[in-house]
């Protein structure tokens, strides 16, 4: 290779690259204004990516460590004017078999929204939906008390008649117990 040739080669690479950083740097300014309402939209997606993140976090935690973070967000994020805080509260306290476990407290909460807390459209949905799988969640374990309730009173009486299948092969074995009043 010459040298004519490598230095044309290099100058063809510095003009490309001198290109492309002055294309970058003329892009029109309309162009973000125009973005602006799909940025409002990544916030708002960006709100419920939060919540799940803090969903997974605190799938995480340790018994030891949800009791603090159940302390801290029963103080801070409880009675938050902040929609995030709220419901990272109620994730919290919907946690399924915790200490702090409380449906009905959470439920109540996500029901009882003030209306000075506004919800974006998608967190509205999400509340939505935090509703409709909580309260399918107390009708289950509802169901489930009242399924465990029945099967003890079944146990109870099965034992019952095993006694008393027990006490007549015990009388057919002996037949002076039966003799004797």
């Amino acid at each position: 290779m010459n040298i004519s040739t490598g230095l044309k080669l290099i100058l063809a690479l510095g003009l490309v690259l001198t290109g492309c950083t002055a294309l970058t740097e003329r892009q029109p300014p309309d162009i973000l204004t125009e973005q602006t309402p799909q940025s409002e939209g990544l916030n708002d997606d960006n709100a419920i990516g939060e919540l799940m993140r803090y969903h997974g976090f605190l799938l995480e935690k340790k018994v030891f460590q949800l009791a603090w973070e159940y302390n801290y967000a029963k103080n801070h994020f409880k009675d938050s004017t902040d929609a995030g805080e709220r419901l990272k509260y109620i994730l919290l306290i919907s946690m399924p078999n915790t200490a702090h476990t409380d449906i009905q407290a959470a439920l109540a909460l996500l029901s009882d929204w003030p209306q000075e807390i506004s919800l974006s459209p998608s967190l509205a949905s999400f509340r939505e939906l935090l509703i409709a799988l909580l309260t399918e969640q107390q009708t289950a374990r509802a169901s489930m008390r009242n399924l465990l309730y029945k099967l003890k009173n079944t146990e109870e009486q099965a034992q019952t008649l095993q006694k008393r299948i027990d006490a007549i092969k015990s009388m057919e074995r002996n037949p002076i117990r039966r003799i004797t009043p």
